[in-house]
């Protein structure tokens, strides 16, 4: 567990940061762009080892980001090296202005300390310290939401060690194995997870890649899976310290962390349910993009135009409506820029526009079908769930579809959304925190064509509309409680003033005020929710929570491996039998759930096997199809993935089937030897062909 642990922390953080480094990136914005530079890294090599043909490997990725890094340091310095002579600079790398929308452009810079607190002008001496308390306060609470989320998702999983037992699961863990196994990390790998043509089946795949060099170095795909999904909290608590301070909050950045890692909405709920890991992990990663996007436009230089379009394109490659809920927010964030000054909008289009065509030509090739194609996918439309009432009271009391409300983080909250929208600096994260929440009560509560157009790129998913305003109300949380500390700072000197008449400065009582009321909220929460939290984690994970795997298959799963070696084993892809992969090594034919109608069409032989497999005692067409898949062993479970008919058609009755010879069984999880008896004239009564 913890070199599982240590290495998706050090995959996700040390090759972006070496890129983001050689580019010109420091302090809080070069760490919370580092997660985001990696995947981006991560799509360079999917192209580069692609076009030579070498293997995905951890040594792949970093001979790639060496050479990224180079590049981006020799951009990076040939604009230095030009606008150096053209007038003032920041005295350290040739800057002339400081990120885009800082609060003031003579006082502050991306990362920097907030304006309130550094005064114009060199800071005195109390100045900086309390500058330097607040950095230090930062790291402080972006460790502690990062242990909150070790603790929650490592207890809640088993020790990284448990499955999920939802329905997406199996696609991203088998995608996964097939990574690593056949070494190839193009978005096209997902045909053969079923057996597709090759290209026939795309998936953004940046995710899995990278899933796929931690199971290297660790303890195998499960474990590397579950550990990503435990990074989210440190990721995203990253991200936002990086984005707040920019936006002259240092105080809100020290408390968000913790807030984001104690919330069910976030992500807690979107790992569970589904699951929804890929998502998950691409809105994890918005807050960098938006740091990465703000300092780009205060930059204007070609090394800034390249990272900022490569950041996007490896968004895109995590998950494309990740992508877009970026561009939500990149939007919110920019058009306010325009409005009072019109002149920006040309300044801004020199950067963007060229960053969005390079983001298109490194991702569209990649991920193009799966984008546009309307085949590639299944269009889902999901009933209204709720009223406009009970979903917009949910959202608000941190209680989606939770048994208890999260009231701790509630209250401040909703303070901060009353407090916070006063503070110019964040009126645009409202707007578009504000855009989701809507999205989110227009796709529980109401149906039709209006309502499935806005809300399709989300593929109509209340969940993951739930996980973006959760990320966005952690902002209003931490807005909340810094009032609250604020309040608790002014008792405090008020009290000190009244005993002995020397208060001294009120920030020093605003820093212990902030401490204590994130201390409170810890103790009234009962440790940042991470017992609930993983109760809710335990709806899904694990083998006796019912579902696609259970204890039976897990038995049956260790002689098959003795019985089959790696495979290939014939499955019924409803049942959860694909779990054998993962969990045994044992590759099974199907390695993903079929939805009704198959979409894209399977080959014809491997749907013939789904309807007819219990045809094999008469079906000469079912035993040439068996013998192209060169198999000799079929797996059944009386598990089951999904909602509709399982087992599939073929696969019922299949004692009936003399061609099948039982060699295991063991509580409803069977394995059949296929041993062909002679061809017979007639149908057996189990063949429902006919």
């Amino acid at each position: 567990m913890l070199l599982t642990l240590t290495a998706a922390v050090l995959l996700l953080f040390v090759p972006g940061s070496l890129v983001g480094i050689a580019v010109g990136l420091r302090g809080w914005v070069a760490a919370a762009a580092a997660p985001l530079l990696t995947c981006a890294a991560v799509l360079v090599a999917i192209v580069v080892t692609g076009l030579l043909g070498v293997r995905w490997s951890p040594v792949a990725l970093a001979a790639v980001t060496v050479v990224l890094a180079v590049a981006a340091r020799a951009l990076a310095h040939r604009a230095t090296v030009r606008r150096a002579p053209a007038g003032r600079t920041d005295g350290r790398r040739g800057r002339h202005s400081p990120a885009a929308g800082a609060p003031d452009a003579r006082v502050q810079r991306a990362g920097a300390p907030d304006a309130r607190v550094q005064r114009a002008g060199a800071p005195d001496a109390e100045d900086a310290r309390t500058a330097h308390t607040w950095s230090l306060l930062a790291v402080l609470g972006t460790l502690t939401g990062a242990v909150v989320g070790f603790l929650t998702i490592v207890g809640g999983t088993d020790g990284l060690a448990a499955p999920n037992q939802g329905f997406d699961a199996l696609f991203h863990v088998n995608m996964v194995e097939t990574i690593t196994r056949s070494g190839e990390a193009g978005p096209g790998v997902a045909s053969a997870i079923n057996g597709y043509a090759e290209g026939v089946s795309v998936y953004p795949d940046a995710f899995h890649a990278l899933a796929s060099l931690v199971a290297q170095i660790g303890a195998g795909t499960l474990p590397a899976i579950n550990g990503l999904m435990a990074c989210l909290p440190l990721v995203g608590g990253v991200g936002l310290v990086a984005l707040l301070r920019s936006l002259g909050l240092v105080r809100e950045a020290a408390v968000a962390p913790v807030v984001l890692a104690a919330t069910s909405g976030y992500p807690v709920d979107l790992v569970w349910r589904g699951p929804i890991w890929v998502f998950v992990f691409g809105i994890t990663l918005v807050p960098a993009f938006l740091v990465l996007l703000r300092w780009s436009l205060g930059e204007r230089t070609p090394a800034a135009v390249a990272v900022v379009g490569l950041a996007a394109a490896g968004l895109a490659l995590v998950h494309p409506s990740a992508a877009l809920a970026a561009g939500v927010f990149a939007a919110c964030l920019v058009l306010p820029r325009w409005l009072p000054d019109r002149r920006r909008v040309r300044l801004d289009l020199a950067v963007l526009a060229p960053a969005a065509v390079l983001a298109g030509l490194l991702a569209l090739p990649l991920i193009g079908k799966a984008v546009l194609a309307a085949e590639g996918g299944t269009v889902v439309d999901w009933p209204v769930a709720q009223s406009v009432g009970e979903a917009v009271g949910e959202l608000l009391l941190y209680n989606y579809e939770n048994e208890y409300p999260q009231t701790w983080l509630a209250v401040p909250a909703l303070a901060g959304l009353v407090l916070g929208w006063r503070q110019a600096a964040l009126r645009w994260w409202y707007t578009a925190t504000g855009i989701f929440f809507v999205l989110c009560v227009l796709a529980a509560a109401f149906d039709g064509p209006l309502v499935q157009a806005l809300t399709a790129p989300w593929w109509n998913d209340r969940y993951r509309f739930e996980g973006l305003v959760f990320l966005g109300l952690a902002v209003s949380a931490a807005v909340g409680l810094v009032a609250a500390g604020r309040g608790i700072g002014g008792l405090l000197r008020a009290g000190v003033d009244r005993w002995d008449g020397r208060a001294g400065r009120p920030e020093a009582f605003r820093v212990v005020g902030t401490v204590l009321a994130v201390v409170v909220l810890g103790v009234l929460s009962g440790g940042y929710y991470v017992e609930e939290n993983r109760e809710q984690l335990a709806t899904a994970y694990g083998p006796d929570v019912g579902g696609s795997v259970g204890p039976a298959d897990r038995r049956a799963f260790e002689e098959l491996a003795e019985l089959a070696g790696d495979g290939p084993v014939l499955n019924d892809p409803n049942d959860g039998s694909a779990w054998m992969w993962a969990l045994a090594g044992v590759r099974p034919v199907f390695g993903q759930a079929l939805t009704f109608p198959v979409k894209p069409p399977l080959p014809e032989e491997r749907q013939l096997l789904v309807d007819e497999l219990n045809c094999l005692d008469s079906d000469e067409d079912v035993r040439r199809a068996i013998e192209e898949l060169g198999v000799r062993y079929v797996y059944q479970s009386n598990a089951t993935i999904i909602a509709g008919p399982t087992p599939s058609v073929g696969f019922r009755d299949l004692d009936g089937v003399d061609s099948l010879r039982p060699v295991f069984e063991y509580r409803g999880a069977a394995i059949y030897e296929i041993d062909p008896v002679p061809l017979q004239e007639r149908p057996d009564p189990v063949c429902r062909v006919g």
